[in-house]
């Protein structure tokens, strides 16, 4: 099924209202358009059920029950049962779907209203200690790459035959642009906190050196200025003019974005995640490894050395405080410690 269009098949009014939600969330709520197509997903999933069970009801009469069966519908389904957390998301699609209905006065009043949902078990983000990370980003990673690289071509063309000078250089510099690029992906991440998508969407005119931050866009469009520390400035320097020796790399990018593969395109998001996950799996036996826990492990590690909670909002970029609160647990496992070692009642 093609998730681009709503599936609803009501009156004309009614399908226009849907399509005038959905650029209400592009061009008012300046959303992403991964976040309208998660939205529409949503919609859709809800309208399929309206026709396969409720034949000719119109979403504009749907009344509370409805909504508490196609609940229950998610919840025991037999292929694809749903978790809390994924309910509260799809019933928080609806509640703006008809938020928006009842703004433009298309319907008067919400089935949603009386919806209870059921609660969701918070879970602590998973992190890395702080030893971890030290190794992760230790500069030891990168130094003299190239030159161990190209030593373990020549081994290779040793054992294996390879006699073609340029074959065996192509070699070398595809595994060291490879290793270097994870490596400052690596550092951006930790040291900036940026998500994936930040990363990817990074460009190099993003990188002040001279007030020493870069510019990220996150979620909703909204920009925001990170502190960098010059030696990140530094390995960013270093990796842009490696980029240049890349055979028409302007070419393959254009908007000139910051991390490249080495023929000069852009990342994209499974490569990126490939990368991180192998070199955080050498440091720690997280069950995650993905590019999220170095942002947990930046938010946690500034709060544990006792940064202001607003800052670090700041810096993450979240919409309200109650994000950024779940990293403070690891201040409050300090203060037991503490109260358990000092406190004559403990």
């Amino acid at each position: 099924m093609d998730q681009s269009t709503p599936t609803y098949e009501g009156t004309a009014g009614s399908v226009a209202a849907v399509s005038q939600f959905l650029d209400y969330l592009r061009f008012e709520k300046r959303y992403s358009e991964h976040t309208v197509k998660a939205y529409l997903t949503d919609l859709n999933q809800f309208f399929d059920y309206l026709a396969t069970e409720y034949t000719g009801l119109s979403f504009e009469v749907v009344k509370t029950p409805v909504m508490r069966s196609w609940m229950v519908k998610l919840k025991n389904d037999a292929d694809h049962p749903i978790g809390n957390k994924s309910l509260h998301r799809k019933i928080s699609s609806l509640k703006s779907f008809y938020k928006y209905l009842l703004r433009r006065q298309l319907i008067k009043s919400s089935p949603l209203t009386a919806i209870t949902l059921p609660k969701i078990n918070k879970r602590l983000p998973s992190f890395l200690k702080e030893k971890e990370a030290d190794e992760l980003i230790n500069p030891a990673r990168i130094e003299g790459l190239l030159e161990t690289v190209t030593l373990d071509q020549n081994k290779i063309s040793h054992f294996m035959g390879i006699t073609s000078r340029e074959k065996l250089d192509k070699r070398a510099w595809k595994k060291y642009f490879t290793e270097l690029t994870a490596y400052l992906a690596i550092c951006l991440f930790y040291e900036c906190g940026i998500r994936r998508s930040e990363l990817i969407a990074l460009k190099e005119k993003d990188i002040d050196d001279r007030l020493k931050q870069i510019k990220v866009l996150g979620k909703g469009g909204k920009e925001r200025l990170i502190p960098v520390a010059a030696s990140l400035l530094a390995l960013i320097e270093k990796y842009t003019c490696e980029k240049k020796q890349i055979p028409e790399h302007e070419v393959h990018n254009p908007q000139s974005v910051l991390l490249t593969g080495y023929n000069g395109k852009p990342l994209y998001a499974k490569k990126v995640y490939n990368m991180v996950r192998d070199m955080v799996a050498e440091v720690t036996d997280l069950k995650k490894k993905s590019p999220h826990i170095l942002r947990h492990s930046f938010a946690t590690h500034l709060l544990s050395a006792g940064a202001d909670l607003s800052a670090v909002k700041e810096l993450l970029g979240h919409a309200s405080l109650a994000a950024t609160q779940v990293y403070t647990h690891t201040n409050i496992e300090k203060l037991k410690e503490v109260y358990k070692k000092a406190h004559p009642k403990s």
